[in-house]
């Protein structure tokens, strides 16, 4: 059995692990019931019911786990309960949990005030996460085998009620820090975008005027060139920081407006056909002859088919094409507007695939590596999608192409 590192003491719901602790008293015929969680190693004692028997302060008890388990291999075993008679316990126990002021009854099997009944609370994983104990029989005596059923019944099902609002309170904090490194991060990226906006503006204004002064055949030419396509890399990776910091911002409303998703997937495909001409890959738009609307934000879905367009033809060899289509479909009764793009280019790698959409992914394959790129352009695509409520495919093998498939709500 493990011991996991466990939720802060200060962070738990302590009123609902005191309603446990209250339930168990009730049900399982003890005055008293205590929850203690495992934290950094120590056992620290949350919740208590009949608090008249015990220590008024029981946070303060927070006894070291491995302390607690060594006591314990002197117990007996009750299915998934721990009996330590008063009789087998060492001197240093009585540091360990709290005494119930209370006289035993006058009976052979009488409950001491030392005894000790406890239920060890593990996750599905097998790690110790807290411990529940139950003292002060009401009847005053150490437990038949009846009465043992009973409580390891009622321990058993507090137990799984305290691991799941532990496992709960975890989930919820980590979605909570999840969330506040999203944001900074997405800060992160804005602020930077625009403090590269500047020194690229003026590198890109400084070239030209030395462009504009260069005689024909002049050696400085080579250099110039190539600080310019440097520079416009930066400039691309710019653009498409400025637009995921766009889609990232969860508090930035979706302005929505009718889109005609032909005439737009047409005016970016007319712009791309330059940057395909100088690739040598043909671009091919099987569009309809009428409009297919959708609700959404104009500029985003912009970026959208710019991305996919852009990335089809990055990653497409000379002499390819890419090939996006749009149509109208019907799936389990919502109507569509599907977008493909497809290219016959290099294909990605099946255990890639998954990781695709993630922010500054790029593949490990030595011939996507040697195609400049962000890892950022796939990404704002899904963003989009998620904003405008459609959702993203993809198809695609090693040396045989890749087909995204865009699917948003249809208007009309």
């Amino acid at each position: 059995m493990g011991t996991a590192d466990g939720v802060e003491p200060g962070e738990v719901d302590r009123a609902a692990l005191q309603l446990i602790a209250e339930g168990v008293t009730e049900l399982a015929g003890f005055e008293l019931a205590a929850i203690s969680i495992v934290h950094d190693g120590r056992l620290h004692t949350i919740a208590i019911a009949g608090s008249a028997h015990a220590d008024p302060e029981p946070s303060t008890l927070q006894p070291k786990v491995s302390a607690v388990l060594a006591e314990l291999e002197r117990a007996e075993d009750w299915g998934s309960l721990k009996f330590l008679p008063a009789e087998r316990q060492s001197r240093e126990l009585a540091d360990l949990s709290f005494i119930p002021d209370l006289a035993p009854v006058d009976a052979p099997d009488a409950w001491h005030p030392n005894d000790l009944l406890v239920a060890l609370l593990e996750d599905d994983a097998g790690q110790l996460r807290g411990v529940l104990s139950v003292d002060v029989p009401r009847n005053g005596l150490r437990p038949d085998t009846e009465q043992r059923r009973v409580i390891e019944q009622h321990a058993r099902q507090a137990g799984r009620a305290v691991v799941t609002l532990l496992e709960r309170h975890e989930f919820e904090t980590g979605m909570h820090r999840e969330r506040a490194t999203s944001d900074y991060r997405g800060q992160l990226i804005d602020a930077l975008s625009h403090q590269l906006q500047n020194p690229v503006a003026a590198i890109t204004g400084n070239l030209e005027l030395l462009f504009d002064q260069l005689e024909p055949g002049d050696t400085r030419e080579r250099p110039l060139r190539a600080i310019e396509r440097a520079t416009g890399r930066i400039q691309s990776m710019i653009e498409d920081l400025l637009a995921l910091a766009k889609v990232n911002n969860p508090d930035r409303p979706l302005h929505e407006v009718e889109v005609d998703l032909v005439a737009l997937v047409r005016d970016v495909g007319d712009s791309v056909r330059a940057e395909a001409a100088a690739a040598d890959v043909k671009v091919r738009l099987d569009l309809p002859a009428g409009p297919l609307l959708v609700s959404g934000d104009p500029g985003e879905l912009e970026d959208l088919v710019g991305n996919l367009l852009s990335n089809a033809l990055k990653y497409s060899d000379a002499g390819g094409s890419v090939t996006a289509t749009a149509q109208r479909v019907v799936q389990g009764g919502t109507a569509y507007v599907e977008l493909c793009v497809a290219d016959e280019g290099i294909g990605i790698a099946q255990e890639e695939q998954g990781r695709l959409f993630e922010e500054f992914f790029r593949s490990e394959s030595v011939e996507a590596r040697t195609r400049p790129g962000t890892g950022l352009g796939l990404t704002v695509v899904e963003r989009v999608v998620r904003r405008h409520r459609g959702r993203i495919e993809l198809e695609s093998e090693l040396g045989d192409g890749t087909t995204f498939r865009v699917l948003l709500p249809a208007l009309g």
